[in-house]
């Protein structure tokens, strides 16, 4: 049963500080099973607990999280966890199955961000420009060979947001990956094998430095 946490307004009422609103989308489809997979979960986790060691990054970092294998299945809302806390959420072990709807994922990823920056509107919170961090192999399904072709859907907006400085894409390659896919969407491409997480965030904290 996947669990969906809804918003907390309480949360966002009590924590003052701006806010970067975060979805990690995760491919957990088939062509992930083995060595993948197990990345996957290791990098997924070490990202979160990147953010989570640093007291800056914990209370300014929103987190959700959604997986596409098979279907698209929200895993963590923003302002998911006890208290609205996202750290609070124990993250699952995630398996490979089914087929890679990659175009929809990055779609529904936009959406979730998109509604979230309307959260904040409506209780007066800063954020800054939303991040999307796709983890995956780089196949998708739902590409050239499908109709429609989300994966050109997703890559139009996407390119759109990254070009107008409306969103930060961090394409994080689970090798040996294809990439090809994953060019379109005008986001940063790194393998995970050799990432920092941590210098990820180090604009963030020179920005709380300065005040």
């Amino acid at each position: 049963m996947v669990m969906q946490l809804q918003i907390d307004d309480m949360e966002l009422a009590n924590n003052p500080n701006t806010r970067i609103p975060i979805c990690i989308a995760l491919n957990t489809s088939g062509s992930m099973d083995g060595k993948k997979i197990d990345e996957l979960n290791r990098g997924v986790n070490i990202f979160l607990k990147t953010i989570f060691e640093d007291e800056i990054t914990r209370y300014s970092a929103d987190i959700a999280i959604l997986t596409f294998g098979g279907t698209v299945e929200k895993v963590l809302d923003f302002g998911g966890g006890k208290g609205g806390y996202w750290w609070h959420f124990k993250l699952p072990k995630f398996l490979a199955r089914g087929g890679t709807p990659m175009g929809e994922a990055v779609l529904e990823a936009l959406d979730m961000l998109e509604d979230r920056k309307k959260q904040y509107q409506k209780n007066a919170v800063t954020y800054w420009q939303p991040w999307l961090v796709l983890m995956t192999d780089g196949a998708a399904t739902d590409g050239e060979h499908a109709l429609p072709n989300k994966v050109a859907m997703a890559a139009e907006k996407t390119c759109d947001l990254v070009k107008n400085k409306k969103l930060t894409l961090f394409s994080i390659i689970i090798e040996p990956g294809t990439p090809d896919e994953l060019e379109k969407f005008c986001g940063k491409l790194a393998p995970l094998d050799g990432v920092k997480f941590e210098e990820f965030f180090v604009w963030l904290r020179k920005k709380k430095g300065d005040k």
